[in-house]
């Protein structure tokens, strides 16, 4: 279980220092989960960020959850002198529960949001969560952080926060994409190529009239694998000519990708060095 936790033990402690005084709310503690509110600037930019401390077999989600799951939702409409943007997820994990799988996280985790602040405010985050195990537990969450107009000794938070972003799954690149992706009426299929692949693994994010099953590897080689997912949508939405996101996972390595699908039968045979 370990190997898919998002941050070291040694990184997060357990308690506020009086370095984070300024920039980071007291834990609060509702097992099987405990939590605090951070605030940090990382290369020029300020963001905030909910860290999470799950107990062992606990987990919770991405923002796409995926079958079995539940959407977290977040909201900082009652801060003052401040907005926040879209949150940031670390690249989630598949979990087999049975019954579809999700999208999530266990262990030690947490989600950012950049912040933009004039002059002294006051950060209020209300969210709400699925933290589950054989049952799922509802957890509704606020936090207030007054923040200075400006901060100081803001290290440990700020590393926090910065190993969160650098957690996030990447945009494609050699290493690691989606060389193509297509549709035979019945799967979806998709060209998987990078360096060294071992396992790569597929999330996918349907669109709303679409129904993706559990992908499976049906040919793999250390250049390319070729992913299969079975795929249905409604008859007035094609999956041919559409965009659909897709997160893939190879061990550490991790990207996040729009990809245009095309019809399969058009397409030519390709080798599985080909880009």
């Amino acid at each position: 279980m370990w190997k898919r936790l998002v941050f070291s033990i040694a990184l997060l402690g357990f308690g506020v220092s009086g370095a984070l005084a300024d920039t980071a709310s007291p834990w609060v503690d509702k097992k099987p989960v405990r939590y605090r509110l951070l605030v940090a600037e990382v290369q020029g930019q300020a963001y905030a960020a909910l860290q999470m401390q799950l107990k062992p077999g606990w987990h919770t989600y991405w923002r796409y959850p995926g079958a079995s799951g539940i959407a977290p939702d977040f909201n900082f409409t009652e801060s003052q002198n401040l907005r926040a943007g879209a949150a940031i997820f670390p690249a989630p994990f598949f979990f087999d529960d049975g019954v579809g799988g999700f999208y999530g996280y266990e262990g030690e985790t947490g989600i950012v949001f950049p912040l933009s602040q004039k002059g002294a405010a006051t950060l209020k985050l209300q969210a709400f969560m699925g933290v589950c195990r054989e049952v799922c537990i509802p957890l509704d969450i606020e936090l207030t952080l007054a923040l200075p107009e400006t901060r100081a000794n803001q290290g440990e938070a700020q590393k926090v926060v910065a190993d969160i972003l650098a957690a996030q799954a990447k945009a494609p690149h050699t290493q690691l994409k989606i060389a193509r992706a297509s549709f035979d009426g019945v799967s979806l299929q998709l060209v998987v190529v990078g360096e060294d692949l071992q396992s790569p693994y597929v999330m996918s994010v349907p669109g709303p009239h679409d129904i993706l099953g559990s992908p499976r590897t049906a040919a793999r080689h250390p250049a390319a694998h070729l992913i299969e997912i079975p795929a249905w949508s409604k008859l007035d939405h094609p999956l041919i000519g559409r965009k659909l996101t897709f997160l893939v996972r190879d061990g550490a390595k991790a990207i996040e990708q729009e990809v245009e699908i095309k019809d399969h039968r058009l397409l030519p045979r390709v080798h599985p060095n080909t880009d």
